[in-house]
């Protein structure tokens, strides 16, 4: 969570006993881990709360765009569901609306977003990150996307994704993603996204880095990085999240604060960055 020129709140760990899963966390209607809970309202409309120390917030995902979906309905991400997520992975883009303070700042909220639902047993041991991407956005019911491209150990390149555009949604078949890396080799500063539909046409995305934050995944022996981006699409401004893992050592080594310049690594609270300086 972030204000631009602001303050910037991350928590990414999970090591802590008050922010693993327990037995009990898994309700009927919401799933709740520590302060964190994640609450379906019914009509696609679900609710997010939090109450950190230095961040807390009371956020309603009320607006749907297009039908949650999963990835790709043929093909290409079969195997990649039944290895590491068998029970599916749900696209929906949309708006939220709500309340969110960082620090001592408390701030209204109604924005574009993008929710990617996973649930059942999820196997991130699997996956190989080392070159690993992840470029899904919305700038409103004229164009919504989610697209992967990942590595599975010992098996083949995995891409899918969809385009969803005025009802209507077309599969993703290639997807290269083009970072802009600042000196660090980690942070990217903007990326273009090239997302090849079924029918070959090709959807070309310029995204624009805010604000990066990285997450530890020590199963995968990597860490993960997401870039809330923006783009322009006819004149108007969508809101993206660029996710990867970069190349140090086959993505086996996790970069400390120092070893980057915007991106957030170290947990709580921190200035923020402008990625345009």
């Amino acid at each position: 969570m972030f204000k631009e020129g602001g303050e910037r709140y991350i928590l990414s760990s999970g090591e802590k006993a008050e922010h693993e899963l327990g037995p009990n966390d898994r309700q009927a209607a919401k799933q709740v881990v520590g302060s964190h809970t994640a609450e379906a309202l019914g009509d696609g409309r679900m609710r997010f709360t939090w109450g950190e120390e230095e961040c807390e917030g009371d956020l309603e995902f009320y607006e749907s765009f297009h039908e949650p979906r999963n990835w790709s309905k043929t093909g290409h991400s079969d195997d990649f569901m039944s290895s590491i997520n068998s029970d599916g992975h749900l696209e929906c883009s949309g708006r939220i609306r709500g309340t969110v303070k960082i620090g001592m700042n408390s701030y209204n909220i109604d924005g574009l977003c993008h929710r990617d639902r996973s649930w059942g047993f999820r196997d991130n041991s699997r996956a190989s990150l080392h070159r690993y991407r992840m470029f899904s956005g919305t700038v409103g019911p004229e164009l919504s996307f989610a697209s992967f491209l990942l590595d599975l150990k010992d098996g083949p390149k995995m891409v899918a994704g969809f385009v969803a555009r005025h009802g209507e949604d077309l599969d993703v078949r290639d997807l290269r993603v083009i970072t802009r890396f600042d000196s660090d080799g980690l942070t990217p500063l903007g990326a273009t996204g090239i997302l090849t539909l079924e029918t070959g046409e090709e959807v070309r995305i310029e995204a624009c880095s805010v604000q990066g934050f990285m997450t530890p995944v020590p199963e995968a022996g990597a860490a993960s990085q997401d870039h809330i981006s923006t783009f322009m699409y006819n004149g108007k401004t969508g809101f993206l999240d660029l996710e990867l893992s970069t190349n140090p050592g086959r993505g086996t080594y996790i970069p400390t604060q120092e070893d980057v310049t915007f991106l957030a690594v170290d947990q709580g609270l921190s200035a923020s960055v402008r990625y345009t300086d």
